[in-house]
């Protein structure tokens, strides 16, 4: 197995089912193929819900302070109808790109680690390193982590990693991102991230049961009247220190005034202008505002003569990382909608604050840079939540990045039907990994 391609490892990983809750299977032929790579290998919770483990350079018991690599074994069910050019789970390699759930979300991420652990390993003497490289194996990031990430930042599991900084998943090399420059390659390294706050809205009104009659006042106008005004709430502007620094690098590479504007758009001067330049840009938009996204609404079930007693709506909002935003959305939301309303909160992810741009941000420009040299890397607060956010709640380091180049229909594919990774991008990412691993043991 050992002597296999990366590439036909990533294929065979894909053909394990580890949709999150069914992630020992695929977990316990990882942890085989690394005890097979020469790894070290401990386990930390053992069940089908809830295998996590890691791999590491020299043995824990050794206890020096670690690198941490992290990627997540679980992946989104997938739509059994939909149009699939081949089949979600069959790890098909063709046109030098391979197909399959989880190519990229992120089984492919965790490829591109265990070969630039590999590479290391077989280059440098584990008798004299300073720090030990780590690669954890988490279940359950795509439900929000708990069964994976949040029990590894328990104290006594800490105390056994030692992790100086955190490598996980989060931007990646993107083109046509920067208004007139569609041609520029911007790799986006996220060291903060929005906080996840899935919200149930829920009416039960007492309200005529057949429909020959028509009221306002039913349970499902009252729910839709509410979602409305969510809709049109006004977007409050928010613009900290990883927002200014993303400014500050995108303006530089705009260049002219709308540049000089963009890397300065905190000053006071450029207040008047700073709501439209966010509003005309959704990529902007989303690094400075919150977002409430209705994904679902439900009735219970019955005929359509008859008026339903109860309304439900779900909501995924995601929040800037600043401890005020959650109180502050709930207020907003208690103010706004009817009060008949009841509000409950489903799931949240931890609130953290950004990890500072220090010596370990500046290690993975370079590492990025040494294979990209005419690229751009950018500070970016990450739109979505990862388990890196676990990492930061308890202060420690930690960073996102996909080490490759991402073209449009990639990134529109992750989640979605033929999710695929070209063979290229396997190689960029053991390299940048390997730049990476190799400047905390020089």
């Amino acid at each position: 197995m050992v002597a296999q391609e990366p590439a036909a490892i990533l294929s065979e990983y894909i053909k394990y089912k580890s949709i999150s809750g069914n992630e020992k299977p695929a977990a316990l032929y990882l942890k085989n193929l690394c005890e097979q790579l020469g790894f070290y290998t401990t386990v930390f919770t053992n069940a089908d819900t809830s295998y996590n483990f890691c791999a590491s350079l020299v043995p824990l018991e050794k206890g020096l302070p670690s690198v941490l690599l992290i990627n997540h074994i679980d992946v989104v069910p997938v739509d059994e109808q939909g149009v699939w050019q081949h089949k979600p789970f069959d790890g098909v390699i063709s046109n030098d790109t391979i197909y399959g759930r989880g190519a990229i979300d992120m089984k492919g991420l965790a490829v591109m680690q265990l070969f630039a652990l590999k590479q290391i390993k077989e280059t440098i003497k584990t008798d004299s390193i300073k720090h030990n490289i780590i690669i954890l194996f988490l279940s359950g990031e795509e439900t929000g982590g708990i069964n994976g990430a949040a029990k590894m930042i328990q104290p006594e599991i800490l105390s056994r990693l030692k992790p100086i900084v955190v490598y996980g998943e989060g931007g990646g090399g993107l083109t046509n991102v920067i208004p007139g420059k569609k041609d520029e390659l911007c790799f986006f390294v996220s060291n903060a991230e929005k906080k996840s706050l899935w919200l149930k809205l829920e009416a039960k009104v007492k309200s005529r049961g057949h429909s020959s009659v028509s009221s306002a006042k039913t349970a499902d106008r009252i729910l839709l009247k509410s979602i409305e005004k969510i809709d049109h709430a006004e977007e409050h502007i928010v613009i900290d220190k990883t927002a200014e620094e993303t400014f500050k690098e995108i303006g530089k590479i705009m260049g002219g005034l709308k540049g000089f504007i963009v890397k300065h758009i905190n000053f006071w001067v450029f207040k008047p202008l700073r709501r439209k330049i966010v509003r005309d840009n959704e990529a902007m938009k989303v690094l400075v505002t919150n977002s409430y996204q209705l994904t679902q609404i439900q009735n219970p079930k019955g005929p359509i003569n008859q008026v339903a007693q109860s309304a439900t709506a779900y909501y995924d909002c995601r929040l800037l990382p600043h401890k005020s935003e959650k109180p502050n959305t709930l207020k907003l939301l208690f103010r706004i909608i009817d009060r008949r309303i009841k509000i409950t909160i489903e799931d949240e992810s931890p609130t953290s604050e950004a990890t500072p741009l220090d010596g370990n941000y500046d290690k993975v420009k370079a590492a990025i840079l040494s294979e990209f040299p005419s690229a751009h890397v950018i500070p970016v607060l990450f739109p979505a939540t990862t388990d890196n956010s676990y990492f930061r709640s308890v202060n420690i380091p930690a960073y996102g990045v996909l080490p490759f180049r991402l073209s449009e229909e990639m990134t529109e594919s992750v989640h979605a039907n033929n999710e695929k990774l070209p063979l290229s991008a396997i190689s960029q990412g053991i390299k940048v990994y390997t730049k990476l691993l190799e400047s905390y043991n020089p």
